[in-house]
């Protein structure tokens, strides 16, 4: 199900380059939807120079500084790059007259209750889940104050062939399918998380684009997998088997357990979760193959 984009629209994507702008730029193009990019792959800079928006009738915004090791060493370009970034193409898009997409993260840290609503207390236990939360207010701000049609989307794990290996999941895939690799060895096998298809991600944007003010959706799966059975289902899925090791390395800050209550979307736009993560698994190492 797509919101209000039809083919002959133009939009512009920022963050294009990136694992998850990579999937929505083709896939838009297939849908005959005139796709601008606004990336570092382009020469663009978020804090300094303006989104092409002639004609544009919708901003994806993807573009952000990633990964919470780094945040913690850089907690000031976080915030510069995806908090008043994101405040400089609100701005723009205001003045252009176009709707945005907001592409935030997970920011509950350890939760209260699962699965976990988008009423559940937010807890942005590190810098970058601040940052991208700082953007999420910024959205309801701009969507209050100046009437603009947003939908910001808490996205938990997305995964998916081409994803860097500085990724659980294909880091995992890597080790299992390198013949170099005698075991696979992970810091812990205990944490669960939501992991959510790349393919599914891309629907869910495409069916909650803006139509009536603000929106606010959780966008996962549904279900939880520990580290543990990723490496099964990736080693079942392959047919290859190693030993596994558990360097048993619990992070700072870690969170046990992690299961998106997708409720709210599914009611505003019909939109749930189709790709288990057998099958995910599955098209990564057919798309990894080829």
């Amino acid at each position: 199900m797509r919101g209000e984009l039809k083919a002959g629209d133009r939009v512009v994507v920022t963050g294009a380059g990136g694992f998850l702008g990579r999937s929505l730029v083709q896939r838009l193009r297939g849908l005959d939807i005139e796709v601008g990019t606004a990336g570092r792959g382009d020469g663009f800079d978020l804090l300094n120079d303006a989104l092409p928006l002639d004609g544009v009738a919708h901003v994806f915004h993807l573009a952000a500084e990633t990964g919470v090791p780094d945040a913690w060493d850089d907690p000031v370009r976080f915030h510069l790059v995806n908090t008043h970034g994101t405040v400089r193409v609100l701005d723009q898009c205001r003045r252009a007259g176009c709707s945005v997409s907001y592409v935030g993260a997970y920011i509950y840290g350890v939760p209260e209750t699962l699965p976990i609503d988008e009423d559940h207390r937010v807890h942005a236990n590190n810098p970058y889940a601040y940052s991208k939360w700082m953007g999420e207010q910024a959205c309801a701000w701009y969507a209050d104050v100046y009437k603009m049609d947003i939908t910001a989307i808490r996205l938990f794990n997305v995964y998916g062939a081409g994803q860097s290996e500085r990724f659980l999941i294909p880091k995992i895939v890597s080790q299992v399918l390198d013949n170099k690799v005698e075991a696979i060895e992970l810091m812990d096998l205990q944490p669960r998380r939501d992991y959510l298809y790349v393919d599914d991600a891309v629907d869910a944007l495409l069916a909650s684009c803006p139509r009536n003010g603000f929106g606010l959706y959780n966008v996962g799966s549904g279900e939880s997998h520990s580290v543990a059975e990723v490496v099964e289902t990736v080693m079942a899925a392959s047919g290859i088997r190693k030993p596994v090791i558990d360097l048993q390395q619990r992070r700072p800050n870690e969170i046990p357990d992690v299961r998106a209550d997708c409720s709210r979307i599914r009611q505003a736009c019909g939109w749930r979760a189709a790709i288990s993560l057998e099958a995910g698994i599955g098209r990564m190492l057919g798309e990894t193959a080829s």
